[in-house]
């Protein structure tokens, strides 16, 4: 792919402590900043919001309550973060606990949060990889038959953590990956996403990636294809997600319309039965997952303006901006980031400033805690507007 020189080059002024830091408050911001508008079409954005560009001040209510209960019924306060947060921030108190990372650890958080009612707007595959651990499935046999993004919008903040541990890198993503989504697709687009997260907190520039990540991919990919025989996963998609994003650097990209349109293309031969549209924020990880991806790296230089325009395209819009986000916040740093917004500032920062120091910001117990406190307040919120408006 031809880029001109110097056009998306990493800023040497730019920290290694904000490249890091932003793995993990730019994913929370491009979740907090997709919410209120997730599962929506592009035209009912626009009706709604106009040019949707930065999270509301405020709810319409009103206006809100005209697009029925369907819509009343999944807002969530504005800030609060959702599952791909929650997970993301789950995931690296599991890696910085005592012991570091262990596939056991990583298989209770997963039980518990759904035990105490910590997880929230989780997915069915998720939910039927959860199951099967409670009911005493080994994590090796667990993940479900999915190849959706719901382990990639988790995984950025692996890119801070790890950034100079690649063994270690590919293990943890791919390993709590594939406990809730048990394909080679799934597991190695999440791969792209950490890896890439790393490459940019290491202040590499877009060209280096470019040139290294479809192999860095499909490295991986050959190791849990030909090896790993102790974990049950499908396996036949092979090498696509590498060989895809090896097609997708080939093509001359140079707006986020023609990204779009060249997921769509990728995309569509591999569709699974009951995906018609190939929308390029849809759940299929070559659809969204790409996406995310693939604007963080080739989108411009303006991160706000990036997940503007996948937001504003409707769908699953508060995953694929938290894929896009957590790059983002590697590439660019932290600064831009309104983390202002977040209604749980605070601890998001707390786990922020820990993948920098190493430290586990709090332990499993008190996450439960806090999150199912959270969940509940979400619940209360929403049972609230339904009584109000309908």
């Amino acid at each position: 792919m031809h880029i001109e020189r110097g056009k998306y080059m990493s800023s040497s002024k730019i920290t290694r402590v904000s490249r890091i830091q932003g793995t993990l408050l730019g994913l929370a911001w491009g979740d907090v900043f997709g919410c209120p508008v997730e599962g929506w079409r592009s035209g009912q954005i626009r009706e709604t919001y106009g040019h949707y560009e930065s999270l509301p001040d405020e709810y319409d209510f009103q206006l809100l309550s005209l697009r029925g209960k369907k819509v009343l019924k999944k807002i969530r306060p504005l800030g609060l973060h959702s599952d791909d947060t929650q997970q993301a921030m789950a995931l690296l108190a599991c890696c910085m606990g005592e012991g570091g990372w262990s596939l056991q650890k990583w298989s209770t958080y997963l039980v518990e949060g759904m035990r105490t009612g910590a997880w929230r707007g989780y997915g069915r595959n998720f939910t039927a990889a959860v199951h099967k651990l409670k009911k005493g499935s080994v994590p090796e046999q667990a993940g479900s038959e999915s190849a959706g993004m719901g382990a990639a919008m988790r995984i950025a903040p692996l890119g801070g953590l790890y950034a100079d541990e690649s063994e270690s890198l590919a293990q943890v993503v791919m390993e709590s990956c594939l406990v809730t989504h048990g394909d080679i697709r799934a597991g190695s687009l999440a791969y792209a996403v950490a890896w890439t997260a790393a490459a940019f907190v290491r202040g590499e520039d877009v060209e280096q990636i470019i040139a290294q990540l479809p192999d860095a991919v499909e490295a991986v990919e050959r190791e849990w294809l030909e090896g790993r025989a102790d974990w049950t996963i499908e396996r036949g998609a092979g090498h696509l997600v590498s060989e895809t994003i090896r097609k997708a650097f080939e093509k001359k990209l140079n707006s986020a319309q023609d990204i779009q349109q060249c997921v769509h293309r990728l995309a569509k031969p591999h569709l699974a039965k009951g995906f018609v549209k190939a929308h390029p924020n849809q759940g299929f990880v070559l659809l969204g997952g790409l996406h995310g991806l693939l604007m963080a790296i080739l989108g411009g230089d303006d991160p706000q303006r990036i997940l503007g325009q996948i937001v504003r395209l409707g769908y699953d819009t508060d995953t694929v901006a938290a894929i896009c986000g957590g790059i983002l916040g590697a590439r660019f740093g932290s600064e831009w980031i309104p983390v202002s917004r977040f209604l749980d500032r605070e601890r998001i920062e707390v786990y922020a400033e820990a993948i920098v120091s190493g430290d586990a910001p709090e332990e499993m117990e008190v996450f439960m805690e806090k999150e199912a406190a959270w969940s509940k307040r979400e619940d209360d919120f929403q049972a609230e507007l339904l009584r109000t408006y309908l």
